[in-house]
């Protein structure tokens, strides 16, 4: 049995699918209230009736409520979580669910004897890091590496998905200019999320996946300046760009992720894909490839 915790949201809907597609068992974690619905309309998820239908069993539990992780890992030889509190609100916050929810995981797994827990950090996760998520992500990494379980932990790039949902396609359909920080040539590791759940569902039962960490990145490194140029060849005319600088607003962005917009300015990631491509076999998806599929779902205002 593979329990996937934050299967509901776009990257563990797309893990909890090829699992099942390959035949596997799976269980994955509800919470009461949840927002899947909500993230549903909006591209960024998927309703726990939908996982239900494709075969997978639903147990209830919250990564803050302790005692409910040990019934959810009962009977479960691998975990793999893609939890996060980006998006949500409220009492999940990074400090809540990041940091200690993830914990209350790590622990109740270990308890219940799963042999496997694969954990979906993030790129430059760093107990020094300046972002308080890279901090988090980093303290759960060595939790679970001192845990005794066989782990693998995946450090993706930024999501394509995500960010171009965000940057590129809310704006195409508002009718508005695409906003960019200046000068927006700086080059980042952007990753699509089918490529990190295909690492995830390899490292199930891969021997190169055990006891590994796993950085994910595309063919390439890409500027913002790449993307927009790629949307514009493939929707056939120029995107309008409004350029600001470093600490305007950026009012087609959500107000928590504008910091981290401004960053990409400050810095490049890259992430050389060859070892890991001849290992797992797993062909990085281009900015092109990536595009093409997701501009014919996005209409333009």
């Amino acid at each position: 049995m593979i329990l996937v915790v934050g299967a509901t949201g776009f990257l563990g809907s797309m893990i909890t699918q090829q699992l099942l597609e390959k035949e596997k068992e799976v269980r994955f974690l509800v919470r009461e209230n949840s927002i899947a619905a909500e993230m549903a309309r909006v591209g960024l998820g998927t309703p726990a009736e939908t996982l239900i239908s494709a075969g997978a069993q639903p147990v209830y539990g919250d990564l803050k409520d302790r005692p409910s992780l040990g019934n959810a890992c009962r009977d479960v030889t691998t975990v793999i979580t893609t939890a996060n509190s980006v998006l949500r609100g409220g009492d999940d916050t990074i400090e809540s669910v990041d940091l200690n929810g993830t914990q209350n995981l790590i622990d109740a797994a270990r308890n219940a004897g799963v042999q496997k827990f694969i954990y979906v950090s993030v790129l430059g996760a760093d107990v020094e890091s300046p972002n308080s998520l890279g901090q988090a992500k980093a303290l759960c990494e060595i939790i679970l590496r001192e845990s005794g379980m066989d782990y693998t932990i995946l450090q993706p790039g930024f999501f394509m998905e995500v960010w171009a949902g965000l940057v590129v396609a809310a704006p195409l359909q508002a009718g508005l200019p695409v906003t960019l920080v200046k000068p927006g040539n700086h080059k980042h590791a952007f990753v699509s999320a089918r490529d990190v759940a295909a690492y995830a569902v390899e490292a199930v039962d891969h021997g190169a996946a055990r006891k590994a960490l796993i950085r994910i990145g595309g063919p390439e490194a890409y500027s913002w300046n790449d993307i927009v140029n790629t949307a514009g060849e493939i929707l056939g005319h120029a995107l309008l760009v409004n350029y600001v600088s470093a600490g305007d607003p950026i009012p087609t962005l959500p107000e928590a992720v504008v910091p981290l917009m401004y960053s990409f300015e400050t810095y490049e990631s890259y992430i050389n894909m060859n070892a890991a491509v001849m290992l797992f076999n797993i062909q990085p998806t281009s900015l092109k490839t990536f595009m093409q599929g997701f501009l014919s779902t996005v209409s333009e205002a």
